[in-house]
């Protein structure tokens, strides 16, 4: 049997290099003078005594009095079934105690705080927004182009079949879906102001804002109650203009122009 892999052992509950070779080493036979352990374990001998004074204080090796008139002094180890329930309990006290200090601690700290991270690639993008919506549990809003429609359509289809409500605006045309979804208002300018956006918000719990278009795709993933609130009221202001321009489209060209571009213009 190695015994390197058993002192390693000893010394995560705190035992030195000498004193682990010492307590293997009387565990193998005890009781032991300082010669028969610094023989055995190899440690020097002048280290023997020091060491096993030292074990002695922790209470893991014992002197036993022997001879006729008492006066050979030889040692014993603590049992090692004793010796782990002992670590066993000390570490278990100390796991229970960490776990209210941290607790405390932690209810301690600024609760504004919330994650927001960007994911760089635009596949790494889109997968991080698949994994999201598979989690979903009450509702999805979204605004993005029909490319990543396409793309997210089978995780999509598994969320609405499990009663997740579901409301999307596409940028550039009218899909199929089961789902309430609307359609963009579409324009060269407003193409360009869009291009390569999507936007998702998630049980007004998690958002995620993705730029595919850009030279160096990257989404931006929050849980902070501003952009959650922020980028739901986007969608929602964005799905009633576009809205109202479908119902009121004659009327609003009149006002602003073919394409709304006095509208779309303006700033």
């Amino acid at each position: 049997m190695k015994i390197q892999p058993m002192i390693d052992g000893l010394k995560e509950l705190g035992f030195t290099e000498y004193e682990a070779r010492i307590y293997l080493a009387l565990l193998r036979s005890h009781p032991s003078n300082g010669n028969t352990i610094a023989t055995v374990s190899g440690v020097p001998t002048p280290k023997v005594y020091e060491t096993v004074r030292k074990m002695q204080e922790r209470e893991v090796v014992f002197a036993v009095a022997g001879g006729d008139k008492g006066t050979q002094i030889r040692y014993s180890p603590l049992p090692y079934d004793e010796l782990l329930a002992r670590s066993k309990k000390a570490f278990l006290g100390n796991v229970n105690f960490l776990q209210e200090a941290l607790t405390d601690i932690a209810e301690m700290s600024d609760t504004n705080w919330t994650e927001l991270f960007v994911i760089h690639g635009y596949a790494a993008g889109m997968e991080a927004i698949r994994s999201a919506l598979a989690e979903a549990k009450s509702e999805i809003f979204m605004s993005l182009w029909s490319q990543e429609l396409d793309a997210l359509q089978e995780v999509l289809m598994e969320a609405h079949q499990r009663g997740v409500s579901i409301v999307t605006l596409i940028f550039d045309k009218i899909v199929q879906v089961p789902w309430r979804s609307f359609t963009h208002h579409h324009s060269d300018l407003i193409g360009l102001r869009h291009a390569g956006e999507l936007n998702l918000v998630l049980d007004k719990e998690k958002t995620i804002i993705f730029q595919a278009m850009d030279e160096r795709p990257h989404a931006v993933v929050s849980r902070h109650p501003v952009t959650i609130k922020t980028t739901l009221n986007y969608i929602r202001h964005d799905i009633y203009v576009n809205r109202i321009v479908e119902e009121f489209g004659e009327v609003m060209e009149q006002r602003y122009g073919a394409g709304l571009d006095g509208l779309i213009n303006d700033f």
